[in-house]
Protein backbone atom coordinates (compact mmCIF):
# COMPACT_ATOMS: atom_id res chain seq x y z
CA UNK A 1 0.00 0.00 0.00
CA UNK A 2 1.14 3.60 -0.78
CA UNK A 3 2.57 5.65 2.44
CA UNK A 4 1.56 8.74 3.64
CA UNK A 5 3.85 10.20 6.01
CA UNK A 6 3.28 13.06 8.11
CA UNK A 7 6.53 15.02 9.03
CA UNK A 8 6.51 17.17 11.39
CA UNK A 9 7.68 18.52 15.02
CA UNK A 10 5.49 18.03 18.43
CA UNK A 11 2.44 19.59 16.75
CA UNK A 12 2.46 16.13 14.47
CA UNK A 13 3.48 14.39 17.71
CA UNK A 14 0.78 15.07 19.61
CA UNK A 15 2.15 16.94 22.56
CA UNK A 16 0.07 17.82 25.53
CA UNK A 17 1.65 20.91 27.11
CA UNK A 18 -0.05 20.68 29.82
CA UNK A 19 1.59 17.78 30.92
CA UNK A 20 -0.29 15.13 32.08
CA UNK A 21 0.63 11.66 31.97
CA UNK A 22 3.09 10.95 28.86
CA UNK A 23 2.85 14.56 27.80
CA UNK A 24 0.97 13.64 24.62
CA UNK A 25 -2.32 13.59 24.06
CA UNK A 26 -4.39 10.17 23.53
CA UNK A 27 -3.95 8.72 20.24
CA UNK A 28 -7.15 9.27 19.25
CA UNK A 29 -7.19 12.71 19.93
CA UNK A 30 -4.07 13.35 17.66
CA UNK A 31 -4.58 14.94 13.92
CA UNK A 32 -2.20 12.29 12.91
CA UNK A 33 -4.24 9.64 14.24
CA UNK A 34 -7.62 11.01 13.34
CA UNK A 35 -5.72 11.36 8.96
CA UNK A 36 -4.53 8.25 9.77
CA UNK A 37 -8.05 6.41 10.63
CA UNK A 38 -10.03 8.34 8.38
CA UNK A 39 -7.58 7.27 4.84
CA UNK A 40 -6.63 4.22 6.24
CA UNK A 41 -8.27 2.28 3.07
CA UNK A 42 -5.85 4.00 0.46
CA UNK A 43 -2.55 4.87 2.70
CA UNK A 44 -0.53 3.44 5.15
CA UNK A 45 -0.18 6.54 7.54
CA UNK A 46 3.07 6.81 9.70
CA UNK A 47 3.30 9.13 11.78
CA UNK A 48 6.62 10.85 12.16
CA UNK A 49 6.19 13.69 14.28
CA UNK A 50 9.36 14.78 16.97
CA UNK A 51 9.30 17.65 19.67
CA UNK A 52 11.72 20.26 18.91
CA UNK A 53 12.42 18.75 15.47
CA UNK A 54 13.51 22.28 13.07
CA UNK A 55 13.83 22.05 9.21
CA UNK A 56 16.09 19.57 8.39
CA UNK A 57 19.03 19.58 6.67
CA UNK A 58 19.29 18.31 3.35
CA UNK A 59 22.98 17.55 3.27
CA UNK A 60 22.55 14.72 4.93
CA UNK A 61 20.23 12.63 7.47
CA UNK A 62 17.14 11.26 8.42
CA UNK A 63 15.17 13.18 6.07
CA UNK A 64 16.72 12.38 3.13
CA UNK A 65 17.48 9.05 3.77
CA UNK A 66 13.45 8.80 4.58
CA UNK A 67 12.94 10.78 1.24
CA UNK A 68 15.37 7.91 -0.70
CA UNK A 69 13.42 4.64 0.44
CA UNK A 70 9.78 6.22 -0.94
CA UNK A 71 8.45 5.39 -3.99
CA UNK A 72 6.59 7.51 -6.40
CA UNK A 73 3.49 6.62 -5.10
CA UNK A 74 3.99 7.63 -1.64
CA UNK A 75 3.87 11.52 -0.60
CA UNK A 76 5.48 13.29 2.10
CA UNK A 77 3.56 15.69 4.28
CA UNK A 78 6.18 18.46 5.79
CA UNK A 79 5.02 20.89 8.70
CA UNK A 80 7.87 22.74 10.29
CA UNK A 81 10.14 25.86 11.00
CA UNK A 82 7.67 26.81 14.15
CA UNK A 83 11.02 25.59 16.35
CA UNK A 84 13.41 27.26 13.71
CA UNK A 85 11.87 30.54 14.90
CA UNK A 86 11.40 29.47 18.67
CA UNK A 87 14.63 28.03 19.47
CA UNK A 88 16.29 31.10 19.01
CA UNK A 89 16.44 34.82 21.14
CA UNK A 90 16.42 36.67 17.58
CA UNK A 91 13.77 35.00 15.56
CA UNK A 92 14.40 35.21 11.83
CA UNK A 93 11.83 34.41 9.38
CA UNK A 94 14.58 34.71 6.04
CA UNK A 95 17.19 32.25 7.70
CA UNK A 96 13.98 29.53 8.30
CA UNK A 97 13.06 30.29 4.43
CA UNK A 98 16.65 29.70 3.08
CA UNK A 99 16.44 26.10 4.75
CA UNK A 100 12.91 25.41 3.51
CA UNK A 101 14.37 26.87 -0.05
CA UNK A 102 17.15 24.14 0.56
CA UNK A 103 14.61 21.37 1.33
CA UNK A 104 12.25 22.45 -1.69
CA UNK A 105 15.08 22.47 -4.26
CA UNK A 106 16.07 18.98 -2.70
CA UNK A 107 12.48 17.50 -3.21
CA UNK A 108 12.18 18.80 -6.83
CA UNK A 109 15.83 17.21 -7.87
CA UNK A 110 15.76 14.32 -5.87
CA UNK A 111 12.07 13.06 -4.68
CA UNK A 112 9.89 11.36 -7.11
CA UNK A 113 6.61 10.77 -4.63
CA UNK A 114 3.88 13.49 -3.73
CA UNK A 115 5.14 16.57 -1.64
CA UNK A 116 2.92 18.51 0.09
CA UNK A 117 4.24 21.87 2.65
CA UNK A 118 2.17 22.82 5.22
CA UNK A 119 3.03 26.33 6.46
CA UNK A 120 2.25 26.11 10.06
CA UNK A 121 -0.06 28.21 12.14
CA UNK A 122 1.06 31.63 13.29
CA UNK A 123 2.71 31.37 17.22
CA UNK A 124 0.29 33.25 19.41
CA UNK A 125 1.29 35.85 22.07
CA UNK A 126 -0.13 37.75 24.16
CA UNK A 127 2.58 39.55 25.64
CA UNK A 128 5.12 41.96 24.12
CA UNK A 129 8.19 39.45 24.83
CA UNK A 130 6.77 36.79 22.19
CA UNK A 131 5.82 39.82 19.65
CA UNK A 132 8.54 39.01 17.57
CA UNK A 133 7.83 35.34 17.69
CA UNK A 134 4.47 35.67 16.42
CA UNK A 135 5.97 38.50 13.72
CA UNK A 136 8.79 36.35 12.82
CA UNK A 137 6.17 33.10 12.04
CA UNK A 138 4.24 35.97 10.14
CA UNK A 139 6.78 36.47 7.53
CA UNK A 140 8.38 32.73 7.51
CA UNK A 141 4.73 31.39 6.80
CA UNK A 142 4.55 33.84 3.98
CA UNK A 143 7.79 32.96 2.52
CA UNK A 144 6.85 29.44 2.76
CA UNK A 145 4.10 30.02 0.54
CA UNK A 146 5.83 32.02 -1.87
CA UNK A 147 8.66 28.96 -2.22
CA UNK A 148 5.99 26.52 -2.67
CA UNK A 149 4.93 28.54 -5.58
CA UNK A 150 8.29 29.26 -6.84
CA UNK A 151 9.39 25.53 -6.38
CA UNK A 152 5.73 24.06 -8.16
CA UNK A 153 5.39 22.21 -4.46
CA UNK A 154 1.67 21.41 -3.50
CA UNK A 155 1.06 23.63 -0.23
CA UNK A 156 -1.50 24.23 2.20
CA UNK A 157 -2.01 27.53 4.78
CA UNK A 158 -2.30 25.83 8.22
CA UNK A 159 -2.94 29.52 9.76
CA UNK A 160 -6.19 29.96 8.05
CA UNK A 161 -7.93 27.24 9.86
CA UNK A 162 -7.77 29.27 13.42
CA UNK A 163 -6.63 26.27 15.23
CA UNK A 164 -6.87 26.69 18.59
CA UNK A 165 -4.07 27.40 20.72
CA UNK A 166 -2.65 26.37 24.61
CA UNK A 167 -1.70 28.74 27.00
CA UNK A 168 1.97 28.88 25.50
CA UNK A 169 0.55 29.79 22.41
CA UNK A 170 2.41 27.24 20.08
CA UNK A 171 1.29 24.02 20.09
CA UNK A 172 -2.60 22.75 20.14
CA UNK A 173 -5.21 22.08 22.30
CA UNK A 174 -7.17 18.58 22.15
CA UNK A 175 -10.08 20.63 20.17
CA UNK A 176 -7.04 22.26 18.39
CA UNK A 177 -5.47 18.99 17.29
CA UNK A 178 -8.95 17.83 16.16
CA UNK A 179 -9.84 20.57 14.31
CA UNK A 180 -6.24 20.34 12.31
CA UNK A 181 -7.16 17.02 11.75
CA UNK A 182 -10.78 17.19 10.36
CA UNK A 183 -8.69 20.50 8.03
CA UNK A 184 -6.09 18.72 6.43
CA UNK A 185 -8.33 16.04 5.73
CA UNK A 186 -11.06 18.37 3.67
CA UNK A 187 -7.45 20.32 2.05
CA UNK A 188 -6.02 17.03 1.21
CA UNK A 189 -8.88 15.42 -0.23
CA UNK A 190 -8.92 19.00 -2.37
CA UNK A 191 -5.50 18.46 -3.50
CA UNK A 192 -6.07 15.18 -4.60
CA UNK A 193 -9.25 16.53 -6.94
CA UNK A 194 -6.72 19.33 -8.37
CA UNK A 195 -4.09 16.82 -9.35
CA UNK A 196 -6.59 14.54 -11.44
Amino acid sequence: MRKLILFGDSNTYGYDPRGFATGRYPAEARWATIVSEALSESYQVIEDGMNGRQLPDVQYGYFTNMLSELSEEDTVVMMLGTNDILLTYMPDAKKAAAKMERILGYVRDNFKGRFIMIAPPYIEADDEDMMRYRDASIEMNRMFLELAGTYNVEAIDAAAWNIPMAYDGVHFTMDGQKRFGECFISAFNMLGKELK
